[in-house]
């Protein structure tokens, strides 16, 4: 997956005017690290782009852990990127290596009851 391949949402509203004032998206690296991107933009003071991929437009980027809940924090993050540093991140996320899960194995041993009785 790729930078152009994001899928944006526009999420931040004013309240008072109920104009966008950012766009957002999530992507899911293949090891189930998550991945938060926001468009930067600082204060009312600062044009709202159109779009979420605008040229010059800066990201902030934030990585979850493959087992995060719903409050969890994140592991990494990086603010006032360029999208060719979101496209190098997913690649980052992409290659964290899941930790190895010590396997456990449990044997029950169930003792041989009577013998069945035929009629």
């Amino acid at each position: 997956m790729a930078f152009a391949d994001l899928t944006w949402t526009a999420g931040f509203l004013n309240e008072e005017t109920q104009a966008n004032m950012g766009f957002w998206s999530e992507w899911e690296g293949s090891n189930g690290y998550l991945l938060r991107v926001r468009t930067e933009i600082y204060g009312t003071e600062d044009p709202v782009p159109a779009t979420a991929t605008e040229a010059g437009q800066l990201y902030d980027c934030e990585v979850y852990s493959w087992d995060r809940g719903e409050n969890s924090e994140a592991v990494s993050s990086e603010y006032g990127v360029d999208a060719a540093r979101v496209e190098a991140i997913m690649g980052e996320v992409n290659a964290i290596a899941l930790p190895e899960v010590e396997e456990t194995t449990t044997t029950t041993t169930i003792a041989p009851g009577p013998a069945p009785q035929w009629d």
